[in-house]
């Protein structure tokens, strides 16, 4: 097939890149023609959804001379109707059918289910693999063909070889919603670093403030004036910014050895020679788990851990894992068989 893939926000999140470019390598493993094209206008950062897009917007999806387009990442959210409709009834009009790979709902509620199948009613998905099986459980009675997937990310070496870093072993430290924590010598701590093992410390009132939005969290980091060690147990830490749009430098290059950059190339050379990530962000542990490397995951305001628990890391949020290696090759080949079989 001829796919239109819906992608973008990279600089609101460079997370978004990570399963939009693995995505994109599957589907043409599975022998279809892949083209990227930009995300819906109304996801853009502080843009009330309620209102769907912005009318003036020239609606270029809508126009693809495609056989399907593909919908990737948590995109079921409770404005999906708001934002999908419109274009996917011009697209079915014109014969275009509609997927979604590595889809997800947002904060998995029943007015997300509902919206989504608002849409699915009038014209239901060509296919539909999802990332996490509460995502499955919610929706799988709307779209009984429904397949249970792991989040394309985890895919990104077929995607993306890095080059070699000629490097001292390091570690990346990535919270750019909550605060970074103080690692504490303890010889029973969950996090080992070299022969040394650390316990994690988060500044309780930081953190509580981080946790209102994130405009909040742009106010806490200007409050964050702890001093950030550059190495730790005989390691570099490198401090990648997942969200650089706003460009706010005093928050980015707030600690030492930050990293950010609008493409996401640099953050995946980083992620795959690392010995371990602690992050805040979900896809700075997907991309480390994908490259061989150990990650720990510290969002309590997020359900999206959901996506770890398919691919037996569940015990991420407590304590660095490993993935087995064996795994993703397996789960590659599956998705692969999966996507060659559809046809409009």
């Amino acid at each position: 097939m001829r796919i239109g893939l819906v992608s973008g926000f990279w600089g609101q999140n460079i997370g978004n890149a990570f399963f939009n470019i693995a995505g994109k390598e599957c589907l043409e493993a599975a022998g279809h023609d892949v083209r990227f094209v930009q995300d819906q206008p109304a996801y853009w950062t502080f843009r009330n959804e309620k209102r769907g897009n912005f009318t003036r917007a020239w609606p270029i999806i809508s126009k693809l001379d495609v056989d399907c387009v593909v919908l990737q990442g948590p995109v079921l959210t409770k404005n999906f109707a708001n934002i999908w409709l419109p274009t996917i009834r011009e697209l079915r009009r014109r014969g275009v059918a509609w997927g979604v790979l590595s889809g997800a709902m947002r904060k998995y509620t029943d007015e997300e289910r509902d919206a989504f199948a608002s849409v699915v009613s009038e014209h239901p998905p060509l296919f539909f693999s999802t990332r996490d099986d509460v995502t499955a459980e919610k929706i799988g009675t709307i779209v009984p063909h429904i397949r249970r997937g792991i989040d394309s990310a985890f895919f990104l070496p077929y995607g993306f070889d890095p080059i070699p870093l000629d490097a001292e072993p390091y570690c990346t430290f990535n919270f750019d919603h909550y605060p970074e924590p103080d690692l504490v010598p303890d010889e029973g701590g969950p996090v080992k670093i070299g022969s040394s093992t650390f316990s994690l410390r988060y500044p309780g009132r930081i953190e509580a403030l981080a946790d209102r939005s994130k405009a909040h969290a742009y106010v806490a980091s200007a409050l964050d004036r702890r001093t950030h060690p550059n190495t730790i147990a005989g390691h570099e830490i490198v401090r990648p910014e997942h969200r650089t749009n706003p460009h706010l430098p005093f928050k980015i290059y707030l600690r030492p050895n930050a990293v950010a950059s609008d493409e996401p190339w640099t953050y995946l050379t980083l992620y795959a020679g690392s010995q371990l990530t602690l992050s805040d962000r979900v896809h700075a542990c997907v991309a480390t788990l994908a490259y061989g490397g150990s990650a720990m995951l510290h969002n309590p305001g997020t359900r999206r851990g959901s996506l770890f628990d398919c691919v037996g890391a569940s015990g991420i949020t407590k304590q660095p894992v490993q993935l087995d290696p064996d795994l993703l090759p397996t789960e590659r080949q599956a998705l692969i068989d999966y996507l060659a079989a559809i046809s409009p």
